[in-house]
Order: structure tokens, then sequence, then C-alpha cells
């Protein structure tokens, strides 16, 4: 397309059926999903998205070969493959979850049954009805006070499985500085999506 050609961006195309067109932005240039028969029309949605695609795709630039832990740029892991990375952030997630699980859980308060670390692609955590805790094994990209964040969010869910105002207010006792952390999220998950 010439207008993703003229940007420099690499992309691919994704058929599924559904009548609206997503575009997501990755380390592997832009993807564009929906029911794409006419180049037209989407050439025209492009255009209009034209500079959120750019800004995505330069903080993706930016950032290439430099991950995080715990917050900052860490030239060492720069050498690691993506194994033994992968490896390195589960580990260190795992330890820093448990530790702080312990902390905030004494005498099991919470009633926690099980905690797990695991690939999770669209969360940071996940609670259970029956008490099993669920963290994403690249959190440890994160500040500790973000990753501690998670961690009292999902613990504050076995007070309140919902997002109630009852809940926030369980979350904010713990974490006065939440929203803090939960917009750092939101601003960096690009970055923590890297490998």
């Amino acid at each position: 397309m010439e207008i993703l050609d003229d940007m420099n961006i690499p992309y691919s195309l994704n058929y599924k059926k559904s009548n609206r067109i997503k575009l997501e932005v990755n380390e592997n240039g832009l993807l564009i999903s929906g029911n794409i028969k006419n180049n037209k029309i989407i050439e025209e949605f492009i255009s209009k998205k034209k500079y959120w695609i750019k800004n995505n795709w330069k903080k993706y630039e930016l950032t290439f070969g430099k991950y995080l832990y715990l917050g900052k740029d860490d030239e060492s892991l720069n050498s690691l493959d993506k194994e033994k990375l992968k490896n390195f952030y589960y580990n260190e997630t795992k330890r820093i979850v448990n530790g702080l699980v312990e902390i905030y859980n004494e005498n099991n308060k919470y009633n926690i049954k099980n905690i797990r670390i695991k690939n999770q692609k669209t969360r940071w955590g996940s609670c259970s009805s029956i008490g099993n805790l669920n963290f994403n094994w690249k959190l440890s990209m994160a500040p500790y006070e973000v990753i501690e964040y998670v961690v009292i969010h999902e613990l504050c869910h076995r007070l309140e499985m919902n997002h109630s105002n009852n809940f926030w207010r369980y979350v904010k006792e713990l974490c006065p500085n939440y929203k803090q952390h939960s917009k750092w999220l939101s601003d960096n998950h690009f970055r923590l999506n890297l490998i």
C-alpha cells in the first residue's frame, strides 16, 4: 500500500469477518485486521490514523533492543537471547510477586490458594473466585511500585470480585498512588511487550 510504503512502516494484513478495521502497532510493524477486500477503504482509514500509527511506531523504534528491569533500561540484558531473557523475567517476576504476596497476605488473610506466573496476553494479573492469583511474567520490567500495585489490585479482588467503588477504596488504602501506577502500565505497555 502506497501510504504505508511512504511512512516506511512494515505491515501485514489479517483477514477477519468483521466490518470494523482494527490497527495494532507492535515490534513487527502495523497489523491491519478486518474485512479487507477494498484497499481504497483501508487506505482512507489508515490516512485518518496516520498520526497515531507514526507515533506508536516511533515508540517501538526508540526502544528496540532496550530491555527494562524494574522500570529502567538494563544494558546487561541486551546480550541475552530471547529464551534466556524470558527466563530471567519469569524468575524475577516470580521472586518479586511471591515476596509481595507474602508481605501483604500475612496469616493468609486473603485466603490465597496458588500463585502462578503466566504468559497472559492482555492482563497484568488476574484473580479467581477460589483464590488463585495469576501474574504476567513480564511484570519485572515495570518499576517495583507498579508491580506492588498489580499485586495489591489482585489481592483486593479477594475482597471484591469486581471493580466497584468498594474495590477501589481497598486498593487506595494499600496503594494511595494506584492511579499513577496504572497510568505507567498504560503508557509503557508497548515496552513490556517487546519480547
